[in-house]
């Protein structure tokens, strides 16, 4: 008798109460900007995210990409300066900036053309 019970002094039979159901499991984390498409060659800034607010007075960029060498940031416009490889990631540490609306965009060579990342865009209080 799997679902039910057996009274002996009455016999009456009841029903047993519903095993509990297991928790559903966790949905996948909605992302809030769509993921950049990743092809052959890819250049995506990680770090800072859109929209994100520093808060001290340095910060390492951080950026993926399928190039091994010659990768690149341009901060609010100016010249690209280069990045150092470590673990995998691209990073450039950035110091001393000025408070207020940042944009930076990342590039890498392939062939005799540069490939750019998407722009972003993030604020600097200290």
């Amino acid at each position: 008798m799997s679902a039910q019970t057996h009274n002996r002094k009455s016999g009456i039979r009841k029903k047993r109460p519903a095993a509990a159901k297991p928790a559903p499991a966790e949905k996948a984390p909605v992302l809030k900007e769509p993921i950049e498409a990743v092809g052959k060659n890819y250049v995506v800034v990680d770090y800072p995210q859109e929209g994100e607010i520093l808060t001290s007075p340095g910060y390492t960029l951080r950026v993926s990409t399928s190039a091994v060498d010659n990768v690149q940031i341009s901060i609010d416009g100016r010249d690209f300066q280069p990045m150092r490889e470590s673990v995998g990631f691209w990073w450039y540490d950035w110091n001393n900036y000025g408070a207020g609306a940042h944009t930076l965009v990342a590039r890498i060579q392939v062939g005799k053309r540069f490939q750019k990342s998407k722009a972003r865009s993030f604020t600097a209080i200290i």
